[in-house]
């Protein structure tokens, strides 16, 4: 039986301006999607012939249904139907939904969530369909929990600040193994996944920062094949992760060479988001294009008040460069100021000398303070150069596991450092990674406003999150509400996007992008991934001092055409994993 969403403002997704009128679902599909039109001597809209009765939410017997016969000769009340429409009535009418004028929507899309281990969790859901998220993408900045190896262990340590621990434990020696596991999960939104290019590292060579054998190139480069053959759309990187960071441009290149003419995604965590930022787009860009793949570069940003605007400008000029030669290339960006991801990824790269579990084992000790101190005052040429007073009065402390660690939580680096007992802030940092075992989360609140409204404004970016599923009690408030956040701040307050821009690329654009067929969009044939909202009332709760709060606003929300969230309650588990 079908559901009708009548009176509404259609966003379509495309980007068009936004229409009056209505959406018919049957199934797991919209069925037809109805622009209201003048009538020429009578009403137009659905209640021309569904009568006033027909109120929101009503449940239409058998005798109302008969009354809904919808001719397409007739116009189909006024209105035109939008797409081949192969129906000729609207009798499995079951359920009516007076939009009442509200936003009827695709349902959010957000490529760029650390949620592989999260979907296996009994509490995913409630967090992204509050915000109006349908569905996700998984598998990036390199971080994968397939492929598995006797030399994968320490990537669920190194991890666990990013992704939070494992559910139930398991270990997937293959990414068919785990797409498995994915398929056969309650999901309550829809799920795909890229392949972590840091977990094939790992898998074959674990943490040593050796270069590749040749034997061990071989062995990476079966399993991007095996990845591809198990239908993923794309490879993600974290060239500032351990142990990516050991990776040469030519070696990436290389390990990827399975996918030339492929037509597959590489999703970039760049080798710089700071002063070498220009080259790390140059290079990401040089290792798509050698293997002909399409490029979309993550979390696009300039970090630090000695890099802002000027290297961004740098950057974006890279970039449409390549693109005016004819090259495939879109970034992304989240809506504010600040990151967040472990504080470990901040250690300077000319101090990270040997396995990442072998320097924190000894990172408390005099002389490696010592040298983490020169590292960090005297960067090196693959270092990045932010200034240490704006790094460490900047940088949030937001996830710790000992008990005796949870006073320094919410507060920077600075003030942390304060009320520690240390004498310097560098043996601080040190002990503190130390006693976490490498996991500490942190936000840098690093990035300047007008270089974020400027990323928005390109006509190649899309909006995400970036969102870390760590637990802990102060999350960044991206990962509880990114989408009201965009719509209430740069779409309503700032103007810094019309409406249907910003849908657009929160929806139809990251559709595109990771070949999800069919979502997306408002249109006959597609999946029903549908929100209705009034976005006056949408509410993003979460804030950078209390960032664990869901958002509100969200009136409905269907996944595959079933109603999953209302009322700010969820309803049901609806989602598909997508391969």
């Amino acid at each position: 039986m079908g559901i009708l969403i009548k009176n509404g403002l259609i966003y379509d997704g495309t980007g068009a301006a936004p229409f009056k009128g209505s959406v018919f679902i049957e199934d797991d599909r919209i069925k037809a999607v109805i622009k209201d039109e003048l009538a020429a001597g009578g009403e137009t809209g659905p209640d021309a012939v569904l009568g006033n009765q027909a109120t929101s939410g009503a449940v239409l017997g058998n005798q109302a249904a008969s009354a809904t016969r919808l001719d397409k000769e007739a116009n189909l009340y006024g209105g035109t139907c939008i797409g081949e429409n192969s129906f000729t009535s609207f009798e499995n009418v079951e359920t009516v939904i007076d939009a009442c004028g509200r936003c009827v929507t695709p349902g959010f899309i957000d490529q760029h969530r650390h949620a592989d281990l999260a979907i296996f969790r009994e509490s995913f859901g409630p967090q992204e369909l509050a915000q109006g998220l349908t569905t996700i993408g998984t598998g990036v900045c390199g971080f994968s929990y397939a492929p598995f190896t006797d030399k994968s262990e320490g990537l669920y340590t190194y991890a666990e600040p990013i992704m939070g621990p494992s559910a139930d434990g398991a270990r997937y020696a293959t990414l068919a193994e785990y797409i498995d596991a994915a398929r056969h999960a309650d999901l309550s939104i829809n799920a795909a996944t890229l392949q972590g290019l840091g977990a094939i590292r790992i898998a074959v060579k674990g943490y040593d920062p050796s270069p590749y054998t040749k034997e061990e190139m071989e062995k990476g480069q079966a399993l991007v094949e095996d990845a591809i053959n198990a239908g993923v759309r794309g490879f993600s990187t974290g060239l500032i992760y351990n142990p990516e960071m050991y990776t040469s441009t030519e070696e990436m290149t290389e390990l990827l060479k399975p996918c030339k003419g492929r037509n597959m995604l590489f999703m970039p965590h760049m080798r710089s988001e700071a002063n070498e930022l220009p080259e790390a787009v140059s290079e990401v860009i040089h290792i798509a294009e050698e293997n002909e793949m399409v490029l979309s570069i993550s979390h696009f940003k300039a970090m630090g008040p000695e890099n802002w605007h000027v290297k961004l400008e740098d950057a974006i000029s890279r970039i449409e460069a390549a693109r005016n030669r004819g090259m495939d290339v879109t970034v992304d960006v989240y809506p504010y100021h600040g990151t967040s991801t472990t504080l470990s990824s901040a250690l300077p790269f000319s101090f990270l000398n040997e396995p990442f579990e072998k320097i924190i084992a000894k990172i408390n000790r005099k002389d490696e303070i010592d040298r983490l101190k020169h590292c960090y005052l005297n960067p090196g040429p693959k270092d990045n150069k932010i200034s240490p007073d704006f790094r460490w009065s900047t940088t949030l402390i937001t996830g710790v596991a000992l008990p005796e660690n949870e006073k320094y939580l919410s507060k920077s680096v600075k003030d942390a450092f304060a009320i520690s007992g240390y004498s310097d802030i560098y043996e601080f940092i040190a002990n503190l990674l130390y006693s976490e075992k490498g996991s500490v989360c942190m936000v840098e609140l690093a990035m300047d406003e007008a270089d974020v409204e400027r990323i928005m404004k390109l006509p190649y970016s899309m909006i995400i999150s970036d969102t870390l599923y760590t637990i802990t009690d102060y999350p960044h408030p991206r990962a509880y509400a990114m989408c009201p956040h965009m719509i209430k701040e740069y779409v309503l307050n700032r103007k810094v996007l019309p409406l249907e821009t910003a849908i657009k690329k929160m929806t139809s654009m990251q559709a595109e992008r990771m070949h999800y067929t069919d979502r997306g969009l408002i249109k006959e044939g597609a999946y029903a991934d549908v929100l209705i909202f009034d976005p006056e009332n949408l509410k993003d709760n979460a804030t950078f001092e209390k960032g664990k709060v869901l958002s509100g606003g969200i009136d409905y929300a269907f996944v595959n055409g079933v109603l999953s969230w209302k009322d700010e309650k969820q309803l049901a588990k609806a989602g598909r994993y997508l391969i």
